[in-house]
């Protein structure tokens, strides 16, 4: 199988340390319905034998290209792979999961045949032998519209780049690229590409599978993570302030950057001792105004300023850890009882979401393919 000078789609994988997974997904890559595909796989300086395996694949299919960089993390190795880009859509894969046999013709087409700048999707989670299952993400949200073409709708979308099939174009012409420097660089990503209102498809379907791992990089450094988060919240309010839209996304991006504290400190055993440090440390006096007077930030959210030295929430946060704490059992056996009367209306939904995504994905087909016959039809009659 060999590449066109101009694929319909652009895939980058950053490879490092990743041989116990990296044939799963490449399978899902070469055997892709979409065969119009360049593959960038960017080994990043992998002392495994992740670099063998590329090159075996490679020798059966000219359409892997190899790019061999020392390590320089996740960010370093997306931007080496967008340089070579010659695609009209772009896509990041991460190394140790996998996709859909379908995800870039039904993301290709969707894109062809609306015009718009982003199509999005859901994933499954797959936790490895001896982990606890979780329930994978229902195909609706409730705070997630199911068709909108606004950018701002989905800024709550889960923040990473693998959901998501870019216009090469779109991106291109941001003149962004990923932070080389140890943060959540897709929650970055995430805002910068959404704030700059691209037209969003939803496509109402799983095609993603992301392996929950301990040892990933947020397993391993999950508190470096927190500490790192606030950063890129402070790069992102940067980026607005210098293209004019801070004003706009103010509340919804404080709120962010206090909820992700919360969810660090709740739902981990042991916190590490410098997390409030950290969190202290990256709020700038205006922010800590915002926190204490804006009407529109939830009070769950402003208990967090207890801990934070502010005793004028102090019942707030008394009740929140009461909350927490004692009522969690009883909110755990109402959770199971409404869990599996959801479950039961979840896959009563999804069937029928998967028919009109199916129906929806011949619709793409045959408008691209009318659009290329009237073309054809056009330059005949000329």
């Amino acid at each position: 199988m060999q590449v066109t000078e101009e694929p319909k789609i652009s895939i980058i994988i950053p490879v490092y340390n990743v041989e116990q997974y990296l044939r799963q997904c490449l399978d899902s890559v070469v055997n892709q319905t979409l065969q119009d595909i360049q593959i960038i796989c960017v080994n990043d300086g992998s002392p495994d034998g992740s670099r063998a395996i590329l090159q075996e694949y490679a020798d059966r299919d000219s359409r892997i290209e190899i790019i061999d960089k020392p390590n320089g993390g996740l960010s370093s190795a997306r931007n080496a792979g967008i340089a070579q880009i010659r695609g009209e859509y772009m896509y990041f894969l991460d190394s140790d999961d996998w996709i859909e046999p379908t995800l870039c013709e039904k993301a290709y087409y969707r894109l062809e045949s609306t015009g718009a700048d982003v199509a999005l999707f859901h994933h499954h989670e797959a936790p490895e032998q001896g982990q606890e299952i979780r329930q994978s993400n229902p195909l609706v949200y409730s705070r997630h519209p199911i068709i909108s073409s606004h950018a701002s709708d989905y800024i709550n979308f889960i923040e990473v780049t693998w959901n998501r099939v870019i216009r090469t174009a779109f991106f291109q012409n941001l003149g962004v690229r990923f932070p080389e420097e140890f943060l959540p660089e897709d929650l970055y990503m995430h805002w910068i590409l959404l704030v700059n209102e691209p037209h969003v498809e939803l496509i109402p379907e799983k095609l993603y599978h992301y392996r929950l791992r301990g040892e990933s990089i947020v397993g391993k450094h999950g508190s470096e993570y927190l500490g790192r988060g606030c950063r890129a919240y402070s790069l992102i309010k940067g980026y607005l302030q210098n293209i004019g839209k801070y004003e706009q996304y103010r509340t919804l991006l404080l709120s962010e950057k206090i909820s992700r504290y919360r969810a660090y400190t709740s739902s981990r055993k042991n916190v590490h001792p410098d997390a409030l440090r950290w969190f202290q440390e990256s709020l700038d006096d205006e922010e800590w105004d915002f926190f204490r007077h804006d009407p529109s930030l939830k009070p769950s959210s402003r208990s967090v300023l207890y801990l934070l030295g502010d005793k004028s929430f102090y019942w707030r946060y008394v009740w929140h850890t009461f909350n927490s704490r004692y009522l969690g059992n009883i909110a755990k056996l109402i959770e199971g009882i409404l869990r599996s009367y959801r479950q039961k209306i979840v896959r009563k939904h999804e069937l029928r979401i998967h028919e009109l995504s199916e129906q929806l994905a011949e619709r793409d087909r045959i408008i691209v393919h009318l659009r290329k016959h009237q073309k054809i039809t056009e330059r005949h009659v000329a």
